[in-house]
């Protein structure tokens, strides 16, 4: 789904705006009237039917390289962002621990962008930067990667569902020996939503099961968690993603530290990995490691998960959504989703960027 806002002088004029740049199969998500005859606004949006090819380098930066054009349409008046808007941008980034000269790279971005809303700016300057490709929907297998406790079986389960939802066939295998009946919690899932699943123990293993599954299944491969730090479990990691010939995706956990989660990154590319997975939105706080993911590591951002609960399935994960959640309030988002506010001290940046 591409999101786009539009300024016009009345309704008339900004619904002509979206038809010739959206089309006519456009959906309006929201409409705004400002005070004082200052004009409407309109957010549209378009479903995107093309699909994300990661099979070179080339194939990247041909479609996501140089950004994914304009969110926003700023007034042809409007000479440059405010010194506020990058106040309150660099504010919210240093307090959700993004790298300083990750941070400085953004926020001139953003002011490159022409807006007096931060938001917007944001939405702008990371959609300049960064890829947001969103998980496939064609059958390409995949295999999930990553540290321990990053969430990798429940994204395993979250992928199976959409494809059950969608009512294409689906098989789901189990990598994971290294924990006892560490496969039951993945395999009772599978069996609530009658998905075919398999155990594997080895890449032999694997490479059989993958040349098993019928064409017009995906194929969806859960494995342990490894330290990508570690040369002997990253080339064991290397041999199950060559046995299976998927795709390998990392998963990572929102509110880790955002240099490590960088670096691990980068270790999950050189096995691969050209996209990422965010998990833990809902339990997390501070989100710079989403943003040093993609910047250190070099990962485009898939879908994100905000739930323990496989039938939420994930959040799409773009760059209006990600803006949003660097400068709201996390306790306010926390009061949306129905959790407790939490009481640790933030900077009056949400406050203003309200």
């Amino acid at each position: 789904m591409r999101l786009k806002t539009f300024q016009a002088a009345t309704m008339t004029e900004a619904m002509d705006l979206v038809r010739r740049s959206l089309g006519e199969d456009a959906i309006i998500v929201s409409t705004y009237s400002h005070r004082n005859g200052g004009g409407v606004e309109i957010t549209a949006a378009v479903e995107q039917h093309n699909e994300d090819d990661f099979a070179t380098p080339e194939a990247q930066a041909l479609r996501y390289g140089q950004g994914n054009g304009r969110l926003f349409v700023p007034d042809e008046d409007f000479a440059g962002g405010s010194e506020q808007v990058g106040e309150l941008i660099a504010g919210a980034l240093a307090w959700h621990g993004v790298p300083q000269r990750v941070a400085e790279r953004l926020t001139e971005a953003a002011l490159r962008v022409g807006l007096d809303d931060p938001l917007g700016a944001l939405a702008e300057a990371l959609d300049e930067v960064y890829r947001f490709p969103g998980l496939s929907s064609d059958n390409r297998p995949l295999i999930l990667i990553g540290p321990p406790g990053s969430g990798k079986t429940i994204a395993s389960a979250k992928i199976a569902a959409r494809c059950v939802m969608d009512r294409r066939p689906v098989h789901v295998v189990s990598c994971d020996a290294s924990r006892a009946a560490a496969g039951e919690q993945l395999a009772a899932l599978c069996r609530v939503m009658a998905t075919p699943f398999a155990e594997v123990a080895d890449a032999r293993e694997l490479g059989r099961v993958a040349d098993d599954t019928p064409a017009d299944a995906k194929l969806v491969i859960d494995t342990a968690g490894v330290n990508l730090f570690d040369a002997s479990e990253r080339k064991t990691l290397k041999a199950l993603i060559d046995a299976s010939g998927a795709e390998p995706v990392a998963v990572f956990a929102a509110g880790t530290d955002a240099m490590e989660t960088g670096e691990l990154a980068g270790q999950a590319v050189a096995l691969g990995a050209r996209r990422y997975i965010a998990t833990r939105l809902d339990t997390a706080r501070r989100l710079g490691a989403l943003v040093t993911a993609a910047d250190l590591g070099g990962l485009a951002f898939a879908d994100a998960g905000a739930s323990p609960f496989v039938g939420q399935g994930f959040l799409r994960l773009d760059p209006l959504g990600l803006a949003h959640r660097l400068l709201a309030d996390p306790d306010a988002l926390a009061a949306e989703a129905g959790a407790a506010a939490a009481s640790a001290p933030k900077p009056a940046v949400f406050k203003a960027a309200e």
